[in-house]
């Protein structure tokens, strides 16, 4: 729909050359810490993306509506794409509006 593991491979081959890099410059532990990264950051990412495709095919309907047909969707997926925004910003935009606190 999005175009969306585009971003996630570039942001991990990232991660992968700064290992690479800190391998070359002789740690011992250069591996580790990007694949813990890599893993955490993005099952998180991917969690939210797949709540929200979940909410979207269930509803279609109301998401075409509410989300397709707005301009400020696509800014949105922009956002998000570019690595200002998180799905689970924008899972939680209708929460903070039914729970003000």
């Amino acid at each position: 729909m999005s175009a969306e593991g585009i971003r996630p491979a570039i942001v991990s081959g990232f991660k992968v050359a700064e290992a690479i890099d800190r391998a070359l410059g002789g740690a011992e532990d250069a591996k580790e810490p990007s694949t813990q990264s890599i893993a955490q950051e993005w099952n998180t990412h991917m969690i939210w993306a797949s709540r929200l495709a979940r909410a979207f095919y269930q509803f279609t309907g109301a998401a075409y509506r509410a989300g397709v047909k707005l301009p400020m969707t696509t800014q949105l997926m922009s956002k998000i794409l570019c690595g200002e925004l998180r799905y689970a910003d924008i899972a939680n935009r209708p929460l903070k509006k039914l729970m003000p606190f």
